[in-house]
């Protein structure tokens, strides 16, 4: 998806433009494309540990156990079940809306019964359940002080066990996540005002949030957004493939690059190659494009650094495309199984 173009100038006779897209990651694990609903439930119980909060002064630690957020397990479901509706990967998505240890009489942090997960699934006509099972979480507050001024630090550190089931009872996916989130802030020791730092209830649900946010990459493909460069001076002709890219027309700016590359100069015909990749990416041909990406590695291999007026700079550029361009297609055949072909 082209989102957006601009210049940057380097200190050569050479400029390099930017697009921005949408690239499709796919998942760490394969749901069948055919499974079109699911439920989110939370089976956890609510965390206890001995240490949930920790304040730390120089060398003195205090542990705070008094604030618990009990219903962590919950606003994490909530979070996962909202990030999976957003992607749209499923038709639909539901939430169970309590605890299932309270209704179900499932016993929390334990592998749901088969009978449990008909209940569920018949209950929502839904296909597989994703199922919250285990939860973690602990605050650490340092705070450093320095002669004229406070600095502080909250990392809130979480773990999430997930299981996913299908109706056979079967699990098609087990997996404990791990995450972190950090804030930091400072002050000066003679202010009436302490340096402004979230509640720890507050710290506490923003782990939730995040980490709900994030878990469904592990199922579900989703979207990274990147920007990509493409030579836009260095011979007379790419100002009129400039016109043809603003213009959206990525095809007739390739065959203005691949006259560029036949006729050109060695370094023109690196850039050419490199251009013309992109042209491949944004319609979708992730091997063709990574292909051309190579022989612009391969000219520059074998000139050296002819790119020496900007410094290394656009040779990086080729050498980093080129490798994500290789994972690109490699990732091509995995979403495809889970995607479907014409994704």
């Amino acid at each position: 998806m082209l989102l957006a173009l601009g210049p940057i100038a380097f200190y050569s006779c050479t400029s390099v433009s930017t697009v921005s897209l949408d690239v499709m990651r796919p998942a760490e694990v394969t749901i069948p494309p055919e499974i079109l609903s699911a439920v989110v439930v939370d089976n956890s119980y609510h965390y206890s540990g001995d240490s949930l909060h920790l304040f730390v002064s120089g060398a003195d630690t205090l542990i705070v156990d008094s604030i618990r957020v009990d219903d962590f397990g919950n606003r994490l479901v909530q979070a996962a079940t909202k990030s999976l509706h957003n992607r749209m990967f499923f038709d639909n998505v539901y939430m169970y809306p309590e605890p299932l240890y309270k209704v179900l009489n499932a016993k929390a942090g334990q592998s749901l019964s088969r009978e449990q997960i008909n209940e569920l699934l018949d209950s929502f006509n839904a296909q597989v359940v994703i199922s919250l099972e285990q939860v973690s979480y602990q605050t650490i507050t340092s705070t450093l002080q320095f002669e004229n001024f406070l600095y502080l630090t909250v990392d809130a550190q979480g773990s999430a066990l997930w299981k996913v089931y299908n109706r056979d009872g079967g699990m098609l996916d087990v997996f404990l996540q791990r995450d972190s989130i950090y804030w930091d802030n400072e002050g000066r020791p003679q202010s009436k005002e302490d340096p402004k730092m979230p509640s720890l209830r507050s710290t506490v649900y923003s782990l939730a949030d995040f980490m709900g946010d994030y878990y469904p990459d592990r199922i579900v493909p989703y979207w990274e957004k990147k920007n990509r460069y493409y030579f836009s001076s260095g011979h007379y002709l790419y100002g009129r493939a400039d016109d043809l890219v603003k213009a959206n027309n990525w095809e007739s700016a390739a065959r203005v690059w691949y006259y560029v590359f036949e006729e050109g100069n060695k370094k023109q015909k690196a850039m050419s190659a490199f251009n013309i990749a992109l042209s491949y990416e944004i319609r979708g041909d992730y091997e063709e494009a990574a292909a051309w990406a190579k022989k612009s590695v391969d000219i520059v291999k074998d000139r050296g650094h002819f790119l020496a007026a900007s410094g290394t700079m656009d040779e990086t550029i080729i050498f980093e495309y080129y490798d994500d361009l290789v994972k690109r297609a490699k990732e091509a055949k995995k979403l495809e199984e889970q995607v479907g072909l014409g994704y």
